[in-house]
């Protein structure tokens, strides 16, 4: 189960790495004891924004858990545009998973990598084709 992800997640990197809009990208992969691992990487895009992401998966159970996760999407001066993680707030939030944007944090499920980059290129108007 954990290899399939990990080759889906690869899958999707190597999409969207070719695509017109991005100039660069990274992706690693730690694998971890116990059908775990952690993911990292970064998306460069033709506007200077860039995406962070990383995640921490556990395939022990009957389905992969996003342990942690964040998908930080920031423009060309570092501002941000928006952000799903699941980190702890103080003082907590009502929700645990959440997006931020610079106004608010709402709560939101965890996207997978495909999705966050879908969003990207939808808010941005990159042609996708």
């Amino acid at each position: 189960m954990l290899k399939t992800y990990l080759d889906d997640v690869q899958a999707v990197v190597n999409t969207f790495a070719e695509a017109p809009f991005v100039v660069q990208s990274t992706f690693d992969i730690d694998l971890r004891p116990g059908h775990q691992a952690y993911l990292t990487g970064r998306f460069y895009f033709v506007d200077g924004s860039v995406l962070h992401f990383r995640e921490y998966v556990d395939a022990t159970g009957p389905t992969i858990e996003k342990v942690s996760y964040t998908y930080h999407y920031q423009d060309e001066e570092h501002q941000l545009i928006f952000r799903y993680d699941n980190a702890h707030h103080r003082p907590p939030l009502a929700f645990k998973e959440h997006k931020h944007t610079p106004d608010i944090i709402i709560q939101a499920k965890a996207p997978s990598l495909e999705a966050v980059l879908l969003e990207i290129v939808e808010l941005r108007q990159f042609d996708h084709s």
